[in-house]
């Protein structure tokens, strides 16, 4: 066989070889999420309903990724400089840029706590004349945030609030049940009234991915997962209930 035609042959064999490796390399491809601790929900990158949830429907759309928490807003951060593909969980109104949502994954709903024996808040107009703690880096409503009869007084954890809410430094701690609940275990508080069949907000949760023509297609691909999570029970049976 000519010198030739052998050479041709394996310039053609490379670039077939080239082709598969990198096809191989696509397929293997692992993708960035950003996350942020939420008790419960996301405890660490391998525990907490919403991992979980990940999990299950990223096993079933065969989608590989790695799950990193940092502090909230550093994670948002993250995902708005395209430093990675997507952010659990995420909020509408915390995004600040253009992203492509999967079907919603949950809904947050705040809660009002109080001392024992005060008033639980049924709406947010029970708020007014009150001081109010929140927590910074969480999701509120406008209708709390800009109320002009309502005085805010901001913690960095929950744990802070709640504690300023003993000290009757505050009125109202107002946050989600599975943040509230988690902290007043942790710190043995039993002093303290609250429903959580009443909501003053709630908000549907979602993941987010950059929006891209990959971030819609992995939007696409996990909320189909999601989907039949929720047909077949397997989600309900993830996230869990508080009390």
């Amino acid at each position: 066989m000519p010198v030739r035609i052998i050479c041709l042959i394996m310039v053609c064999y490379f670039f077939m070889l080239v082709i598969v490796l990198e096809s191989a390399a696509e397929d293997e491809k692992v993708y960035s999420i950003a996350s942020y601790y939420i008790p419960l929900l996301v405890d660490d990158s391998e525990h907490g309903a919403f991992v979980h949830v990940l999990q299950e429907a990223a096993a079933r759309a065969g989608f590989k990724y790695t799950l990193k928490l940092y502090p909230a807003k550093r994670a948002m951060r993250l995902f708005e400089d395209h430093e990675v593909i997507g952010l659990l969980p995420a909020l509408s109104p915390t995004l600040g840029k253009d992203a492509v949502l999967t079907c919603q994954i949950f809904t947050k709903k705040i809660h009002g706590f109080v001392r024992q024996g005060d008033v639980v808040p049924r709406m947010v107009q029970d708020l007014e004349g009150k001081r109010i703690g929140l927590i910074r880096g969480f999701s509120y409503p406008q209708s709390i945030l800009v109320n002009e009869n309502i005085e805010i007084d901001y913690a960095d954890t929950t744990g802070s609030s709640l504690r300023k809410l003993v000290e009757k430094r505050i009125d109202v701690v107002v946050v989600d049940g599975y943040t509230a609940i988690d902290a007043m275990r942790s710190m043995r508080l039993s002093q303290l009234d609250y429903d959580l069949s009443v909501t003053l907000h709630s908000q549907p949760v979602f993941m987010a991915f950059q929006p891209t023509k990959e971030g819609r297609a992995l939007a696409g691909i996990i909320s189909r997962a999601l989907t039949l999570m929720k047909k077949d029970g397997t989600h309900a049976s993830i996230v869990p209930k508080i009390d």
